[in-house]
């Protein structure tokens, strides 16, 4: 049986502190001052028997128990905004809006591709959709700024509190105008004698801290481009799209951004001249997918958005790259 004592202010106070881990931070987040959140916390602790936070120069930390309790409060804060929502006698006439958090590559044909999807199952939803880089979208996700993000995989240590799963692989290509020299006669190798013409056209890269840099240098020798001297950095696809059109720029870029332009026409995707039997060049930042935090329960309305964005990733899993 609950606890009558327990109340919402308690199971608000405990997520805030979770969440920012100190509890200057949670009163700034509550609008209260900090000695009301110490109470607050402290009630609980009481009535639950169980320390719920190590106070300590770091902050406030969870305790493995407070881990567990802290699923079950995040549900039920979550299902008693939803039924709030859906019962009020004042209910707004729009829907709460789903904010979305995605990468620039994702959002050039993937994000829009399970939108439509989405809208044709569930219409006159709102939907806010944020680029930004996946270290950025994390940390917007954990202050729950989105309600999920759609980005590249990281390192386990980096992705505490959240969860992932698997969409599709996204290589890193490189991309010309139609009518770029190089279709015309393709690169020679950089020990030959012709090895150097690549070098007067102008490499667009990711920036040295993106995860894609990395792919940029074993892609560009399965290519026979030689190394890359001249280069502009940059994450902007509108930016690079609009360079590359109009000069005889090579984009070093994830598939989802071009794929569109690829498939119309308005870029040609540079192909090694012979097959390389290393199937994992272009490939070593491939993984994209659905981040969440933890202990997250989707409204229904995100459900049925999160059924979109599998089907549509299971239909791009199918398609020959």
């Amino acid at each position: 049986m609950i606890d009558g004592r327990i109340k919402f202010r308690h199971l608000q106070c405990f997520l805030a502190v979770a969440q920012h881990a100190t509890l200057q931070k949670a009163a700034v987040a509550l609008s209260i001052s900090q000695p009301a959140v110490s109470k607050t916390i402290k009630e609980l602790e009481e009535i639950l028997g169980i320390r719920l936070f190590d106070r300590g120069r770091r902050g406030a930390e969870m305790t493995p128990q407070a881990d567990v309790f802290a699923t079950y409060a995040e549900a039920a804060v979550q299902a008693l905004q939803q039924a709030t929502n859906f019962m009020g006698p004042a209910r707004k006439p729009t829907n709460p809006v789903i904010k979305i958090g995605a990468t620039p590559a994702m959002t050039a044909s993937f994000v829009p591709q399970a939108l439509m999807a989405f809208r044709r199952r569930v219409p006159n939803i709102q939907v806010s959709v944020l680029t930004g880089t996946t270290s950025y979208l994390m940390d917007q996700l954990r202050e729950r700024e989105f309600d999920l993000v759609l980005c590249r995989h990281l390192d386990p240590e980096q992705m505490a509190g959240l969860s992932f799963e698997y969409l599709y692989a996204d290589p890193l290509v490189v991309v010309v105008r139609p009518g770029h020299p190089l279709l015309a006669s393709p690169p020679s190798p950089p020990s030959s004698p012709g090895g150097e013409q690549v070098q007067r056209f102008t490499a667009i890269l990711p920036p040295k801290t993106s995860i894609n840099r990395r792919a940029a240098a074993p892609l560009a020798m399965a290519l026979d481009l030689g190394p890359i001297n001249d280069f502009i950095e940059s994450l902007s696809i509108s930016f690079g799209r609009i360079y590359t059109i109009n000069s005889d720029a090579i984009w070093f870029v994830p598939w989802s951004a071009v794929k569109l332009d690829v498939e119309n026409g308005a870029m040609v995707k540079l192909t090694p001249t012979t097959r390389s039997g290393d199937e994992s060049i272009g490939l070593i930042a491939r993984t994209t997918g659905l981040m969440m935090r933890s202990n997250f329960v989707p409204t229904p309305d995100m459900q049925v958005l999160i059924g979109a964005v599998r089907d549509c990733a299971a239909q791009r899993r199918t398609e020959i790259f």
